[in-house]
């Protein structure tokens, strides 16, 4: 971080008794943060009052969602398969158990060519029995369908072979291949797999893959060798097989191969990839005001078994929200909502786009989604924290301030506790009955926002619902089957679902009436979050890889893009009230001039670095393509799905592969961790048919990090030949 450079106070007095206010602004702010604080033991407001608040505490419970989660976890609920509609069947009976109105299950046809808005519609899959054996040296069962469903990777094809084992490495490139015979063969790689099918299969006439490929990158990569994978093979391709082994495993094999002791393996499988249909189930807790809107929750009921925590617990979790609102609203302990609350369950993006398609008066009614994927990882076992995700900024929206609120009230409750045993209410705790839950504290923060599940479809731009995105991250877990039970804490899935419960409920009740007391609190967090953005501005401007001028624009733009995400926050609130602009209007005025103080201090770091023009021009604006307005034309929804990648079926992969932003050598061009699919997702987001390519390259380079504007500029004229926009 940059030095904060000194004030001249040799300048007029008019400036400096406007920073003097301004700075009192912040004193105050900042005593009224302490007083936040110390009330976060006690209440929520502004949002609930004590008596909702605790109502909803006391009436969550961890237990229930615990033991939904065991039925869940017996079950290998991959899409499209008989196994997940048997998981829908037990989502639709807890819900009518709960009482929730219009509970049903729907079934939407999928046969890899029926589109749902922009997304292609995958394949189904049925398997009736796999395994795979080593024949020699040993005599040992490597997997088995029927107990571990999780060794037979996704979408793999009938096949009966004896076959050598032969090992390729990655089998990710033709030099893995380099002078063997695999006809006929099984491989032994630890790459991607369905690149490995596409090579060794259908390339090089293997007939099957023994694979370790590795989860996730995290800090505890690798510690674990026992550890076994799910795998997915490429549905469309027509052959191949695919058995998941631990790396500990693949170790043994491939020590035998080097030591020049032949392996022979016998693999039975007899599975089908068909067409066949998603099931999603949903329901509904009716709301006074058929014209208010809707808030959903949503999750998705799908991965393998066990499946715990991806994403089993997100189902459960939004299943004991429902059954605490229900409860509570039908009894009449708290008021019915104007908007109804609808929860919907089905595969992961994939079922949220099929039912948004086919029900498009839902979709417009949408108001806030309440969107949960993995939030009930015990942090001690496998290390996870739970993060209240931001909306992406083309979706500036006041929902997340919601959440973050409940979430500090509870882990304000559970630091207490900790430390010196009180507030054992407000820990939130589940050892209630004898119940298991720790007393743990409540591992919770804000982070920016994050791809990776159904809210990426919500907050596109083309259905702009903001989500409030709960998530653990990381899971060393993940993916794999050690994410069991045994990983997940009855504590945190009560916290969550009262986060989910009290959450939801305000974006169902919330209104205009209660503009004047909530504006001040959106405004105070904003005013927070600029404060703490000038911070990463300092670091632009001192950024000794670009040069000065052009550091201290990208410093400036970031200070400019934050204030108009700020206020668009409180205009969000305004519109989704309905209730007088004019009230946010005042408190945008003062954003402003918080802004304008911190542009100044900037202006003196730049003139440190040599800077005296202060003309704020852009880099680009030279640059012809800067001007041209880009026009989204296609069908809804983002680009990329979990089975679906817009641009590749458009394109081509040879096509594809030359886009700047998402090619192999994008880091050189600018400076990002591996985030082109975030910058390529809020690229499309911020197409309106009013914002230039220029401006689009200055919103997404203030949320993720400076962009070439070509690299932006490229991105969209490939949109353009995949007829997802058009270029005026």
């Amino acid at each position: 971080m940059g030095r904060l450079p000194e004030i001249h106070f040799a300048q007029d007095n008019h400036l400096l008794m406007r920073r003097l206010r301004m700075l009192q602004r912040l004193q105050l702010l900042a005593a009224s943060w302490v007083v936040l604080h110390a009330c976060l033991l006690y209440a929520q407001q502004p949002f609930l009052t004590e008596a909702q608040w605790t109502l909803m505490r006391d009436e969550t419970s961890g237990t229930a969602p615990y033991e939904n989660l065991r039925s869940l976890t017996r079950l290998h609920r991959v899409p499209a398969t008989p196994e997940f509609d048997q998981a829908a069947e037990f989502i639709l009976m807890r819900a009518r158990e709960y009482g929730l109105q219009d509970a049903h299950a729907e079934q939407f046809a999928i046969d890899g060519k029926i589109h749902y808005g922009l997304m292609r519609s995958h394949l189904a899959w049925h398997v009736e029995a796999a395994s795979l054996w080593e024949l020699q040296p040993g005599h040992t069962l490597l997997g088995d369908w029927a107990t571990e469903p999780i060794r037979l990777a996704d979408y793999s094809h009938t096949a009966d072979a004896d076959a050598p084992l032969v090992d390729i490495g990655q089998g990710t490139s033709e030099a893995d291949y380099a002078g063997k015979d695999l006809q006929g063969k099984i491989v032994l790689a630890d790459g991607v797999l369905a690149t490995v099918q596409r090579l060794a299969v259908m390339q090089h006439g293997a007939v099957g893959i023994v694979s370790d490929m590795p989860n996730q990158t995290t800090a505890w990569s690798g510690l674990d060798t026992n550890i076994v994978r799910w795998g997915h093979l490429d549905a469309l391709l027509p052959n191949g097989f695919a058995f998941m082994v631990s790396r500990a495993t693949a170790t043994a094999l491939r020590a035998q191969l080097t030591g020049g002791r032949p392996v022979m393996l016998s693999a039975h499988v007899k599975a089908e990839v068909t067409s066949g249909h998603w099931t999603v189930v949903s329901a509904t807790i009716p709301g006074t005001d058929p014209h208010a809107g809707e808030v959903v929750y949503s999750c998705h009921l799908d991965h393998q078994r066990p499946g715990a925590n991806d994403n089993a617990s997100g189902c459960v979790t939004i299943l004991e929200s429902a059954r605490v609102l229900n409860r509570l609203i039908g009894s009449g302990k708290v008021p019915r909502p104007a908007r109804t609350l609808r929860f919907i369950w089905g595969p992961e993006v994939e079922g949220t786009m099929a039912f948004l398609s086919e029900h498009p008066d839902i979709r417009r009614s949408l108001r806030a989604d309440v969107h949960m994927d993995m939030v009930g990882g015990d942090p001690y076992k496998n290390k996870s924290m739970l993060h209240v995700t931001e909306t992406p900024w083309s979706l500036p929206s006041f929902v997340t301030d919601v959440g973050e609120l409940f979430a500090e009230t509870i882990r304000a409750g559970a630091t207490a506790y900790a430390g010196d045993g009180t507030h054992a209410q407000a820990a939130v705790l589940e050892d209630r009955n004898g119940a298991s839950g720790t007393r743990n504290e409540f591992l919770a923060d804000r982070t920016p926002y994050a791809q990776g599940s159904d809210h990426d479809d919500y907050d596109s731009a083309t259905i702009a619902v903001p989500s409030l995105y709960l998530r653990d991250w990381p899971d060393i877990y993940i993916h794999t089957d050690h994410d069991t039970l045994e990983q997940i804490d009855a504590t945190k899935l009560r916290r969550v679902a009262l986060v989910g419960a009290a959450a939801g409920y305000t974006y169902a009740t919330i209104n205009a009436d209660e503009a004047t007391s909530l504006l001040p609190f959106f405004a105070a967090r904003a005013q927070r979050r600029l404060a703490e953005g000038f911070e990463r501005a300092q670091d632009l401007a001192q950024d000794s890889h670009l040069q000065p001028k052009e550091a201290w624009y990208e410093a400036r733009n970031l200070m400019s893009q934050m204030l108009r995400r700020e206020q668009a926050e409180l205009r969000s609130f305004s519109k989704y009230t309905q209730s007088d602009p004019e009230k946010a209007a005042a408190f945008e005025k003062d954003l402003e001039a918080q802004v304008a103080m911190l542009n100044e201090w900037l202006n003196h770091s730049a003139e440190a670095r040599g800077i005296h023009d202060f003309q704020l021009l852009p880099p680009w604006h030279t640059q012809s393509d800067a001007s041209r307005v880009p026009v989204r034309t296609a069908e809804f929804g983002p680009l990329t799905y979990q089975s679906d990648d817009v641009l590749l079926d458009r394109l081509g992969s040879e096509r594809v592969g030359k886009i700047k932003l998402l090619s192999d050598g994008s880091n050189r061009l600018f400076r990002t961790q591996d985030q082109g699919e975030l910058y390529a997702y809020e690229i499309v987001n911020f197409v309106d048919g009013k914002r230039s390519i220029g401006e689009i390259r200055d919103a997404v380079a203030a949320e993720f990090g400076p962009i070439p504007l070509d690299v932006v500029a490229d991105y969209l004229k490939a949109c353009e030949e995949a007829k997802i926009v058009a270029l005026r």
